[in-house]
């Protein structure tokens, strides 16, 4: 004799407009063209000078940034294509809320009378990589990495232009993935779909870096992309762009990597975006970090902003019933990662209901099982579209089972 179980899914897959929801504790506000996933808390930070800061990258604990600001001498003199003085390293600790110590030169070493650009990490931070422009070239930056010196704070060696640099094209924004594995950099090399584009090279153990690839036309558009940086687990890149229908200038954007390949950037919103340019999104930990913009200053000059990112989940809610469509209680309901691992369980009761909360712009699986029945799994995915609903389901999956005979 055969049973059959019977899943009615209700994905409760709330559209952005009503994201706020999903949260009645403590509503949550986004603005209709944020299809991040997150809702920003910004405001600006307060060492901000006259000139302009960008955020680089976390070195033990400290966040490092370029600006154009000096300490002591006026430095080499200005920049003609910026109208500001050449560009430094620096960097200052981290408090809570945003709040963070005044600026000390980063190395003595790296700075140069030079624009220094944007620098990035490997895993163990031992092996830096750094941009550097001409001083009589300033819109062409080079790619360089050097060694820190053991037991010597600051005392970087063996300084070395990377092979990909050239003279026909700038290298800019390196990034290091978390787990250290891949580079990420903005070019305006030849072969790519227009103006700067996105890429990403292995590194090899020798902290030398393979052959660039193109991170494709999801990601890369006919305008100009940059400032790539990569959430913690890998699975988010964050970038700005002046394409993909940007508000205006540079937007920040969001992209999900599912099964290896990058979902369609979602802009961050209003809260976060404007009609000016905002640039260089480093993510401090895994629920704050900045950006800097022009939008507050008529000059061109960039401040740097604080923001708190606060996941807006989204609601999974599923009834379990017989073939005859009577509620079936008593069934385990296990979800799972796109990894395969187990996030969490619950066991349906008398009303055989179960709901979860799940990150949006992921893949989920789920497995039913209760004694007498097959297992059953389903495979959740995100949509494609952005626009929409996160999974594009049917409101009633049947599933048949055979019961065990005896």
């Amino acid at each position: 004799m055969k049973s059959t179980l019977q899943v009615l899914l209700a994905l409760m897959f709330c559209a952005y407009s009503s994201y706020h929801k999903t949260d009645p504790v403590k509503p949550t506000e986004v603005d209709d063209l944020n299809k991040s996933g997150y809702a920003f808390d910004v405001n600006v930070v307060r060492i901000n000078s006259e000139y302009s800061e960008f955020a680089c990258s976390m070195f033990r604990e400290k966040l490092v940034i370029v600006s154009s600001k000096t300490i002591g001498a006026i430095g080499p003199g200005i920049d003609s294509k910026t109208n500001e003085p050449f560009t430094d390293l620096y960097y200052l600790d981290v408090g809570k809320n945003g709040n963070f110590s005044r600026t000390s030169w980063f190395s003595r070493i790296l700075n140069t009378k030079a624009n220094e650009g944007q620098v990035a990490f490997s895993k163990d931070e031992n092996t830096i990589y750094y941009t550097r422009s001409d001083i009589h070239n300033t819109s062409n930056y080079k790619l360089y990495k050097a060694e820190l010196r053991r037991n010597a704070p600051g005392k970087w060696f063996d300084e070395l232009e990377l092979a990909i640099s050239s003279d026909d094209y700038s290298v800019e924004s390196p990034h290091v993935s978390a787990d250290g594995k891949f580079l990420y950099f903005s070019s305006n090399m030849e072969g790519g779909f227009g103006g700067f584009d996105i890429y990403m090279a292995r590194i090899y153990k020798d902290g030398g870096i393979g052959t660039p690839v193109n991170l494709g036309n999801k990601i890369n558009s006919i305008e100009d992309e940059k400032y790539p940086f990569t959430s913690k687990d890998n699975k988010e890149l964050y970038f700005s762009s002046t394409g993909h229908e940007s508000m205006g200038g540079y937007d920040i954007f969001i992209s999900n990597r599912l099964d290896g390949v990058y979902t369609a950037p979602r802009n961050l919103g209003r809260a976060v975006n404007s009609d000016k340019d905002e640039i260089a999104f480093v993510m401090i930990n895994t629920k704050s970090g900045v950006f800097s913009s022009n939008k507050a200053k008529k000059s061109n000059t960039y401040n740097m902003y604080h923001f708190e990112a606060k996941m807006l989940y989204k609601e999974l809610q599923g009834v379990i019933t017989t073939e005859d469509r009577k509620i079936l209680p008593n069934v385990t309901i296990v979800l799972l990662n796109s990894e395969g691992l187990e996030i969490e369980r619950q066991k349906t009761n008398v009303d055989a209901a179960f709901h979860f909360k799940i990150k949006p712009f992921e893949n989920y699986q789920i497995i039913a099982e209760k004694e007498g029945f097959e297992d059953y799994t389903l495979d959740l995915k995100p949509s494609a579209n952005s626009q929409h609903s996160v999974l594009k389901m049917q409101p009633k999956v049947e599933v048949s089972y055979n019961k065990a005979k005896h």
